[in-house]
Order: structure tokens, then sequence, then C-alpha cells
């Protein structure tokens, strides 16, 4: 089979040399490939139909991606001298990473694409290095790298290191391990090989008396897991492009569970991803493969009697005992479908829809001679898609005054003429 490899020695090699010169190797993309989905490898077997479907057993994505750049202007000066039309900046006064002062979000044409954190508050980075995490709902995007490119090269920043990955597996089978959970909670039956991996719920049904959320294990180890309804969280967060790329997975339609993994600085150490590496997390075999390694080495469940762990050491316990295959290995996706487009708006749609609105008028506010018709175009679209004419409306009246100054009426004229 072939094989591409993770970086755990830097190398700097490019146009046409293999960058990826190490010990950990992992399989290019192989196999038959489905027209409706793309992926055959979780293809299963309806047992109440007793028919194949085409539909996959889970779903793989990476769900968190920061790094740490250095820099060779103060953000702070690159905020104060943005000229560039398409980029947007936006800087938030309170955030919670208690390594870094400030906090800037940056859009691309009004798209939300990653938050910049700089200034250090600790010995934690360098004084030139800041933090860029890209927006969730990028990860789920076939063009995100893309983008994060173009934010790189805005702001001038140098790839040194990648500071948190986590990959999310989702499908109706992890609610099987939630079930597992709540049952090693309770009884002596199941247990793991590490008792240093601690294990604890975070939510609680009341009503039917269930954990329903679990942490495995600490984010200071290098890495840790988190286990809970994705599909319950998706009605609170409103994040519904997951269910979107759920879909184009070939999820049936159901109640998901996910079984996400949190990998460290600590534990990323020894990859020695490169920017160029950044482009393969979308690759489902790649991020898959470390997925397999990084569960399978840490964490095991084993069935046991409960008389061989009350009467015997638990190593005995666990020998006489049999393991638990709490993700089915063979099951996990070697494709993945990114969505096209990415709608969504954190959080709240309407409410940021209407902040996006609000910062696009301020900026051309602030900076009328680098404000272009995008802007202007961002501003109808939001107008339209969300029936917010009477709120443009009163803005512009509120900011640039009745009467707009002859300096925007250039601008604003299409906005004026539209209705909006």
């Amino acid at each position: 089979m072939k094989h591409s490899n993770i970086n755990t020695e830097k190398e700097i090699l490019f146009c046409g040399n293999n960058p990826y010169n190490n010990g950990f190797s992992f399989p290019l993309l192989t196999g038959s490939t489905y027209q409706s989905y793309q992926a055959t490898s979780t293809i299963f077997t309806d047992e109440i139909l007793h028919c194949k479907t085409n539909t996959n057993f889970y779903s793989i994505c990476v769900d968190w991606l920061e790094f740490v750049c250095t820099t060779e202007n103060p953000i702070e000066l690159v905020y104060q001298l943005n000229q560039n039309q398409n980029i947007q900046i936006r800087k938030i006064d309170v955030h919670k990473n208690p390594n870094f002062r400030n906090l800037f979000k940056i859009y691309i044409h009004g798209i939300e694409i990653c938050d910049i954190f700089s200034t250090i508050n600790n010995n934690t980075h360098k004084y030139n290095q800041v933090s860029v995490k890209v927006a969730n709902h990028i990860l789920y995007s076939g063009t995100y790298y893309v983008y994060v490119l173009r934010v790189l090269s805005a702001f001038k920043l140098t790839f040194d290191r990648m500071s948190r990955l986590d990959i999310a597996l989702d499908g109706m089978d992890i609610l099987k391990i939630i079930g597992m959970l709540n049952t090693f909670s309770k009884s002596k039956t199941i247990q793991t090989n590490n008792d240093a991996i601690t294990i604890l719920p975070t939510s609680f049904k009341k009503k039917d008396q269930y954990f329903d959320g679990w942490t495995i294990g600490k984010s200071k180890s290098g890495i840790s897991a988190r286990v809970y309804n994705k599909s319950d969280e998706i009605k609170q967060s409103g994040k519904n492009y997951i269910c979107e790329y759920w879909n184009a997975n070939g999820l049936p339609t159901g109640n998901y569970g996910r079984f996400e993994i949190q990998l460290n600085n600590k534990r990323l150490e020894k990859y020695q991803f490169s920017l160029i590496d950044l482009k393969q997390f979308t690759d489902a075999e790649f991020i898959g493969e470390i997925f397999t390694k990084e569960v399978q080495s840490w964490i095991k469940f084993y069935r046991v009697r409960k008389m061989d762990i009350l009467q015997h050491k638990k190593e005995v316990a666990i020998k006489n005992g049999s393991e638990i295959q709490f993700i089915k290995w063979n099951k996990i996706p070697t494709k993945q479908i990114l969505l096209k487009e990415f709608k969504h708006i954190s959080q709240s749609t309407y409410i940021n829809a209407r902040n996006a609105i609000s910062f696009t008028l301020n900026e051309i506010l602030l900076h009328p001679e680098a404000s272009t018709t995008a802007q202007v175009e961002i501003i109808q679209k939001y107008a339209s898609d969300f029936k917010m004419e009477t709120f443009v409306n009163s803005k512009v009246i509120k900011l640039f005054g009745s009467e707009v100054k002859s300096q925007y009426l250039q601008i604003l004229k299409p906005l004026l003429d539209s209705g909006v």
C-alpha cells in the first residue's frame, strides 16, 4: 500500500521533494468510490431491512485547529494600517485565552475566518508569537486551507507549530460509548487499562437519571477526549452546518454521538507538522490514522468478572476478561465530502448577521478610501437573507446622518438606490 508520512523531523523541501520525512506513515486514499458519498469503507448492512444501504457508519472531521505563528509586525499595527479591501478586522475586548491580552477576529468578504490572539500575558509564548484559531465552520469546508494561507500572507505570519488539534468521530454507535461509561461509573465489571486516566461525567439528564456527557483524561497530559450527544448539542449551538456535513457524508437520519479527541502541543510535538500539513487535515484517511493511533495507544476498556476484580489484582482480572471494541476501527471513513459553502455565522445567526452589518458599515465610516462594492454587497445580502432592510436604513442614518455626506455617497449609493 502506498503511504504518505507525517513530519516528525522538520524538513524544508518543496517543489516536488517529499516534505514528510519521518517514521509515522499513513495510507494514501485507496479503494473504490461510491458516487453518492464518495466513501466505501463504512458501508454496512441494515439488519432491519436485510439489505445493503449506501450509508456511512461514522463521519470524521477536524473540529478545532489552532497553531502558533511568528509575526514581523505587531498585529495591533496591522490592525491600524489595514488597507486590504477584502479583509476586515474586529478587535474583541473580552475573551477566554489567558495567554494573550488581545483578540482580533478576521473576516474575508464578511465571512469569519479565524481568531488571532496577540500580545503575550505570560511565558507560554515568545514576545513575537501569536496564536491563530481557525473558525469552526470553516473546518467543514473544502476551501479552509486557502483562506488560512490568505490570512497568513496578509498579516505576514510565519507558521511555527501546532498548538491544538481536535478530531471528531460522529455516529449513532458513539451513543453506546455513553452507555458503557455509565456502566463503568456504577459497576466494577468494566475496567480501563490505566487508572491514571480520569473519566468524569459532564452533563446529567435528570429525567432519565443518566449521564449523557463525559470527559476522558486531562488536556494537560497531551491527549484527552469528550463523549457526548452531538445532536442535542447542535440544538443549543445552532451549528446546523454539521448536520449538512453528516448528510453529505452519508450518515442516515438519526441521533448522533461524538467522540472527540483533543491533542495539544505536548502530544503534537512528535509529528512536527508544517504549514503544508494543514492541507492534509481535509483528508479523512490522514486524520483517521492519527485518530486511530492516538486512541488505541492511549486507552482500552475491558469487560471483567466482578469476582476477579474483587479477589485478584486488576491485571489478573483484565487478563481473564475481554477487551471492549468501543469504536469499530474498520468503519472509520477513509474519504470525506467537505461542504462547498459555509453559510453559518457563529452562534445566533440573526444576531451575528446584524453585527456583521454594523461592523461593515463602521468599516466604511472609518476607512472610506479603502471601501469597496464587496462590502456593500455583503450588507445587501444580509439584509435580503434576514429581512433586515429597516435595520440597515436606521443604521445608515444613525452613522452617516439623515443626509449622507458626500464622501460616502458614492460608496453607499447601491444601498440607497435599492431601498435597503
